[in-house]
């Protein structure tokens, strides 16, 4: 009988080194819905992220609700025991934890041991060494670029890093008293948390894989959209995305020579002023006809635009002046737009750390689940509807979302998760012409509510597969 057997299962987080890794006996007929909750309380992530488990065949195994049309064939975790995918000392089975910074863990059958041996409760924690990461640290590589900044004083990082924290982070520390304690309440800690009252995401009509497959790599995920075959079809439509024209403005005016930026490292306001026409004011300038232009630092889309183009490696700042790479003028004349397009937006995707956008605290899980949004403008993106309900969708498939939100006295945790929605993604995809806004800004609460749709340069990008 498997009830009478114990596992020995060893979890190893993956990329680590040294490694973090913990030693755990389980009742060989826990399921995996069990196993999911033992390996957060153990590892001592927040359950705030996504999850699946992968057996050597490929099967999938998760929460059922995230598969209701049963296209994946997708088995429910909480039906499948331990001993129904690991029979064999040295059989593996694979776990993955927030499909945005993609912490894979390795789960081995070490041993099988009587029941009859064993003491202590289960599940019970005997060995642990080293504390996992923070959550949304930004995945192996985010961690390891974490740790340089908090250890070395002398990085410029560093008291970003250990604010970020809320201290000092020791990657050694570890407590398994403190582990077994938790794993003894790990049932009310999750109904705590709001865990099982949570609704069941809604990915409208994505299945899990699509949706890893999305967030991972937005713009070569072929299971959603099409691959682009030719750039040169984007030509027609470029004009229509904001940051295009305020970059072809900027481009023109670096010519060979580049331009003198203020003291301060800034655009001139004469090209600041020139950008904003090209784009049009009532797009990027926020406080239109409560106040005049100062300073390139007052308008996000000028500043985006420079930043992007310094990202994708096409400009560099040399004894006070922005020049355009010669390799940059080259390409572009010989590529032409649509693919220094494509660039900007493959930047944009990969590079540009989406907080800078805005002054909120927290929420960093925006910018992981923000790919989504292309899939909703794409399913419903064709008329004009509200923002809000592209917000709400948003927060269904995501309910976890503004719990990454930091306390504030004066709005509540999904209050934020909207305004960073709003601000980092809608007003994102805005800037890269991909949906366009009715009306631009809202500043007056009895205004009509802003609306948005799609636009036809999001069309040949973003076709369905």
């Amino acid at each position: 009988m498997q009830n009478n057997l114990v596992y020995q299962v060893k979890i190893t987080l993956s990329g680590i080194k040294p490694p973090v890794w913990r030693r755990v006996l389980v009742s060989a007929d826990t399921t995996l819905q069990d196993l999911h909750r033992i390996i957060q309380v153990a590892m001592g992530w927040r359950a705030s992220h996504l999850h699946l488990f992968q057996v050597m065949d490929g099967t999938l195994i998760g929460d059922l609700a995230e598969d209701e049309d049963g296209m994946l064939g997708f088995l429910d975790e909480s039906a499948v025991s331990l001993s129904g995918v690991l029979v064999r000392e040295g059989q593996s089975i694979r776990y993955e934890y927030d499909f945005g910074d993609s912490w894979e863990h390795q789960i081995t059958l070490e041993k099988i041991l009587p029941a009859s041996g064993q003491s202590a409760p289960l599940p019970h924690c005997t060995k642990a060494v080293r504390q996992c990461p923070p959550e949304d640290v930004g995945g192996v590589p985010g961690y390891f670029e974490f740790l340089e900044a908090m250890h070395n004083p002398a990085h410029p990082e560093h008291e970003d890093a250990r604010e970020w924290w809320g201290g000092v982070f020791d990657p050694e520390f570890v407590d398994l008293e403190e582990i077994n304690h938790l794993l003894a309440e790990r049932d009310s800690l999750f109904d705590d948390a709001g865990l099982g009252g949570l609704p069941p995401a809604d990915f409208l009509g994505l299945n899990p894989n699509q949706m890893h497959e999305l967030l991972q790599s937005p713009l070569n995920c072929p299971s959603v959209f099409q691959p682009l075959a030719d750039a040169s079809v984007l030509e027609a439509e470029l004009d229509s995305a904001p940051i295009v024209r305020m970059a072809r403005v900027l481009v023109d005016a670096l010519g060979d020579k580049g331009i003198r930026l203020t003291g301060k490292g800034n655009l001139p306001l004469k090209q600041v002023m020139a950008m904003i026409e090209a784009a049009g004011a009532e797009i990027v300038v926020p406080f239109l006809g409560y106040g005049s232009v100062r300073s390139e630092e007052q308008i996000l889309g000028v500043q985006l635009t420079r930043v992007l183009l310094e990202l994708a490696g096409y400009t560099r700042k040399e004894k006070g002046r922005l020049l355009l790479k010669k390799t940059a003028a080259k390409r572009l004349q010989s590529k032409g737009w649509p693919v220094f397009y494509q660039a900007l937006l493959t930047t944009a995707f990969k590079e540009l750390n989406w907080a800078w956008m805005d002054s909120y605290d927290g929420v960093e899980d925006a910018q992981i689940v923000g790919p989504f949004f292309l899939w909703l403008l794409a399913e419903k993106g064709g008329d004009w509807l509200p923002v809000e309900d592209y917000l709400d969708d948003m927060l269904a498939a995501f309910p976890m979302l503004p719990l990454s939100a930091h306390p504030k006295s004066y709005a509540s945790e999904e209050q934020q998760a909207r305004w960073v929605l709003d601000s980092r993604v809608v007003r994102l995809f805005r800037l890269l012409g991909l949906l366009e806004l009715s009306p631009e800004q809202t500043r007056m609460r009895d205004e009509e509510p802003q609306q948005l749709r799609r636009t036809a340069l999001f069309e040949r990008l973003f076709a369905k597969a």
